[in-house]
């Protein structure tokens, strides 16, 4: 055998090793094959990019948009997220615990109405690559707790716990989040406040704050951070209508004032409006707009807003319109001097006729 044909045999011999191993490698386990052939349904949750939940006449879809999700269908806005991974976490430990084959089914072609699943009210539709059929949700079984499903396209019959049935048989506004916005207070590095008192602007450096209008001045960075935590940490109490229409009615066709947060990353800014003074700035504003309103009549713990970028109506706790009594000195830092207490690790004390008194750090502890 020539060295040519040594080399041919050599690289066959490799690649043969290379595609045994690769799809050894791809091949589950044998307890791994044993659960997903006990699954009601096998995928991979970061191949799915949406969504789609037919509820009788009601559809329901939640798309993948940046590694965030949004509800399209029947209204646009931020989907909760963790409960978007929730449903997607029971879909992958949905177990099958009995299954009727569909040679049953064809010999007696009245059980798929006796199980609801000849035209059933609830379907499931995951979107992506190598999505699974489509999901068929049909009458609860006798056994407490368990219901009857089927795939698009297919007779076999599963029987399956009813966890994922209470997943998606909701309204379209639960799946919305609550959570005002995304932005987090760590984030946040600038900040331009207007109220009825006049405009506030305050910048981060480093890991302090600053005024800068209208006045230059160090800023408590505690109070600070407590004013933007009020905005990252609201929490939505009701959905009330899109803001297409009449503002007047919510007392947010005028703002009383506005806070705008920019994030560490310069992207839009985040901006609050609080109504009855101040112009709407409206859409084509960079800024990311929460206009507070008025009082509803029945809910005087609540109060009407208006977030521009989710493009909604909504009420919060009536607290967050204390930031329209902010003023300069309410945020000013009224310590001497602003010092670092991990970086410090010497004092001097010279008092008239007692001398020098040297304070040390060393190894966590003070000395004299």
């Amino acid at each position: 055998m020539n060295w040519r044909n040594t080399l041919i045999l050599g690289v066959i011999v490799l690649a043969g090793v290379a595609y045994f191993r690769f799809f050894e490698m791809k091949r589950p386990s044998t307890e791994e094959a044993k659960r997903q052939a006990q699954n009601v349904v096998n995928f991979d949750r970061n191949k799915i990019d949406g969504i789609v939940i037919q509820n009788g006449d009601q559809k329901i879809e939640i798309r993948r948009r940046e590694n965030k999700w949004r509800l399209e269908t029947p209204i646009k806005d931020q989907a909760d997220g963790a409960l978007v991974e929730n449903l997607l976490s029971d879909l992958e430990t949905w177990q099958k615990e009995g299954t009727i084959p569909a040679k049953d089914i064809e010999t007696d072609k009245s059980k798929l109405t006796e199980y609801g699943l000849n035209n059933p009210k609830l379907k499931l539709k995951l979107l992506g690559r190598d999505k699974p059929p489509e999901i068929l949700f049909g009458k609860d079984a006798a056994l407490e707790g368990r219901m009857y499903v089927r795939f698009q396209n297919s007779k076999e019959t599963f029987l399956a716990t009813q966890s994922v049935k209470k997943d998606i048989d909701k309204k379209p506004e639960e799946f919305r989040d609550r959570k005002l916005t995304d932005v987090t207070t760590a984030q946040v590095r600038r900040i331009a406040l207007r109220t009825p008192a006049g405009e506030m602007e305050l910048e981060k450096k480093g890991e302090h704050w600053d005024i800068l209008k209208p006045l230059r001045a160090r800023a408590d960075d505690g109070k600070v951070g407590d004013l933007i935590s009020q905005i990252t940490a609201a929490r939505i109490q009701q959905f009330v209508a899109d803001d297409r229409g009449d503002l007047r009615p919510y007392g947010l066709a005028e703002p009383r004032g506005s806070i705008t947060l920019y994030d560490q990353e310069q992207k839009k800014d985040q901006k609050v409006e609080l109504g009855d003074t101040i112009k709407v700035f409206g859409r084509e504003d960079k800024g990311q707009t929460l206009q507070i309103g008025s009082v509803p009549e029945k809910e005087k713990d609540q109060i009407y807003v208006r977030f521009a970028p989710r493009g909604s109506v909504y009420t919060l706790p009536k607290k967050i319109e204390e930031i329209l009594n902010t003023k300069p000195a309410d945020l000013r830092d009224n310590h001497l001097v602003r010092i670092d207490t991990n970086i410090l690790d010497r004092i001097t004390i010279d008092a008239p006729g007692k001398g020098k008194t040297v304070l040390a750090r060393k190894d966590g502890n003070w000395i004299v």
